[in-house]
């Protein structure tokens, strides 16, 4: 294991898809517009798709460069909303998307930067026949001034209380590209929460990072693929702190998080930035070698985490993310003199996984120093209840190049609604949330499509059945009451070298 005097955690966040967004609140009235109409920025209109008004239709005016978000949710029905996009000269321009991290399928959206300035058509129709009630909000902003962050010059942004978004934009080099955030001030749990959201070239949401518990978080996005926007704030109006942006290629390693890393004044007195060796196995003392934190399953949700002690330890910092990063609200905690944590989870969060569990071992009250770190991936595949004993899980691939499979798996009793996880095998081994999607509990089979990234080559399915279809989450829009799951491996072929035959 690793010791860091002053390292948490880094996360990486790897660029497979486009359009994963979260839309907030405007805090406008929800009027109610059935049929359509013309709607502004900042509207939230209700409308309704049927067998007699298969699509509706709603105008807005809107300025070349405008940044645009629009979002369709399921209200009342089966509705599985459709959003199109059409240009002032009436050529489709875009379609919703699906978020990648969603657990409720019947959710569309859309995000870009208009091409030209004229009045835009939004036309909601029902995918699959459905119908029903659906939810419509309509974001937008205009161009904002932007700041450029160059290959290898760091930049510290410090954001005050109340602050006003920070705009910041970068190219993707001829690399695969790294945005490093590093986290430069205390807070709650451990590190300032900061909120830095990450739009591609064509206005898409690819990234929504958040800090207050982890030192550094890092986007890689591919090579040569445009010019993306850095939107920096809090998540704490009353809270001000310091982070610390860099952009440099994959393989020449961003900047380590220091003390304090350069700022934009060094840069331009051309003084080299400073920053103590990166933690890798050469840093890792006798005090951390044994300390590996395990996770075993005691069944009912509960997970019982153990580890052995650490020299000089007061305290241990405990706490779970899910397959995105996000925090389990419930699951942070600080152990004093104790070597064991048993964590029960809410049936709701279990489909977030893979999990991962981080512990850190400190010392001091006043000056609080972290000594050692230890995290350990772990999900609930294959673990079954009273109500099923598992599901088999059968995949397809379907003939083509365009990476299509059909995944079936067996009927699980009970089941009001099933989730299909998608993820990535990374080159460590080790497992890449792609995408979640759910399905009615009447469904056997599932079309796959559009969710296998070229980057990779073998992929993980996992298809779990829930209780109940919703209830669950945040929001009440996930579904609850695990009854047991099942998982298959995919590899697709690789793209080999051309062999030419002989001539003839």
């Amino acid at each position: 294991m690793l010791e860091r005097p002053r390292g948490i955690t880094t996360r990486f966040v790897l660029v497979l898809v486009i359009g994963i967004a979260t839309v907030a609140g405007s805090g406008h009235l929800v009027a109610d517009a059935q049929g359509g109409g013309t709607i502004g920025y900042g509207s939230k209109v209700l409308g309704r798709v049927s067998p007699e008004i298969p699509e509706v239709i709603y105008s807005f005016t809107g300025a070349a460069g405008d940044l645009v978000q629009v979002h369709a949710k399921n209200w009342v029905g089966t509705l599985d909303p459709q959003i199109t996009l059409l240009a002032p000269g009436g050529q489709t321009i875009a379609t919703s998307a699906r978020n990648p991290l969603a657990v409720e399928s019947r959710d569309a959206y859309q995000s870009l930067w208009l091409p030209q300035t004229g009045v835009y058509m939004l036309v909601i129709a029902g995918e699959n026949g459905t119908s029903g009630q659906f939810l419509l909000t309509l974001e937008g902003r205009g161009q904002v001034p932007t700041i450029p962050l160059l290959p290898g010059q760091g930049l510290d942004v410090a954001i005050p209380q109340n602050p006003q978004p920070q705009y910041f934009a970068f190219d993707a080099a001829d690399c695969p590209t790294v945005l490093t955030v590093a986290n430069l001030s205390e807070g709650d749990p451990v590190t300032f929460p900061f909120a830095v959201k990450v739009r591609n070239p064509q206005g898409g949401l690819i990234a929504a990072l958040y800090g207050g518990d982890a030192v550094e978080d890092r986007l890689v996005v591919p090579a040569q693929s445009g010019r993306y926007e850095v939107e920096v704030r809090s998540q704490d109006p009353q809270a001000a702190g310091t982070i610390h942006l860099l952009v440099n290629c994959s393989g020449l390693g961003p900047g380590c998080v220091a003390g304090s890393a350069p700022g934009a004044a060094d840069l331009v007195a051309g003084t080299p930035p400073e920053c103590p060796p990166c933690f890798d196995d050469r840093f890792g003392g006798e005090r951390c070698a044994e300390f590996e934190m395990t996770a075993t399953h005691e069944g009912g949700g509960a997970v019982l985490f153990t580890w052995p002690a650490v020299e000089d330890a007061d305290w241990y910092i405990f706490h779970i993310v899910d397959a995105t990063g996000a925090l389990l609200a419930d699951s942070p905690v600080i152990l004093e003199g104790s070597t064991t944590h048993t964590y029960l989870f809410n049936p709701a969060d279990i489909g977030r996984g893979l999990f991962t569990a981080i512990l850190r071992a400190g010392s001091g009250t006043e000056v609080a120093t972290i000594l050692c770190i230890d995290t350990t991936p772990f999900s609930f595949e294959g673990e079954i209840t009273d109500m099923c004993s598992g599901i088999n899980v059968g995949a397809d691939i379907v003939p083509g190049d365009d990476r299509r499979v059909v995944v079936s798996w067996t009927e699980a009793p009970g089941a009001a609604a099933y989730l299909i996880h998608v993820y990535a095998y990374g080159d460590d081994g080790g497992l890449i949330g792609i995408r979640v999607l759910m399905v009615p509990g009447d469904a056997r089979t599932y079309h796959l499509e559009g969710v296998f990234p070229a980057e990779y080559s073998n992929f993980h399915l996992r298809v779990g059945a829930y209780a109940e279809a919703s209830g669950g989450g945040a929001f009440g829009d996930m579904p609850q009451g695990y009854l047991c799951d099942g998982a298959i491996d995919v590899e697709f072929p690789k793209a080999g070298p051309v062999e030419w035959g002989p001539g003839v």
